[in-house]
């Protein structure tokens, strides 16, 4: 029954943002990223016989459109040895952004290898806060905290090795 609802809210937050990607473009609207996001493997992986490698970079390419309140859509490309995966895995998530300087955001993803069984994995959540920097009229620097959980009960109990850091250089047109 979760794993039911978390793909049709995951669904649902794609559906949304894809309406959002076929509105017309408007002043400043679009923005466009890429960055690296630094992750930790979770000790319990380890510990139940993953082959895992303990931290690493994914390349992130992402798209937002919106002021205040923000679409974003992003695709991390992550080494062979993320998750236990010996091949290269990549997570397409979708992201609700509210806040321009300081902001939050909550988003949905899943991940895709060859090496995962059914080669996507379940859909999972995101929470994240960032500072989104102006570095120059059109180009701003996005320094951020993620937190992936499967469950909004996990929220209770926040695993702090399990935040991860995101830096994403943004391109505004």
């Amino acid at each position: 029954m979760r794993s039911t609802l978390v793909s049709r809210l995951f669904l649902l937050t794609a559906a949304v943002a894809m309406l959002v990607a076929s509105a017309p473009a408007q002043a400043e609207g679009h923005r466009f990223g890429v960055g690296l996001h630094y992750w930790r493997a979770l000790d319990d992986l380890a510990e139940d016989g993953f082959d895992v490698d303990e931290s690493g970079l994914a390349g992130i390419v992402s798209w937002q459109y919106g002021a205040f309140i923000r679409f974003e859509a992003d695709l991390e490309i992550f080494p062979e040895g993320f998750g236990g995966s010996t091949d290269t895995a990549i997570s397409p998530l979708v992201f609700v952004v509210v806040g321009s300087d300081l902001y939050a955001a909550l988003g949905a993803g899943v991940t895709w290898s060859q090496d995962l069984e059914g080669d996507f994995s379940d859909p999972f959540w995101v929470a994240r806060v960032g500072w989104d920097w102006d570095l120059l009229p059109k180009i701003s620097l996005d320094l951020n905290l993620n937190y992936r959980f499967d469950a909004f009960s996990e929220l209770d109990d926040v695993q702090s090795d399990a935040i991860t850091a995101g830096a994403i250089v943004r391109f505004s047109f």
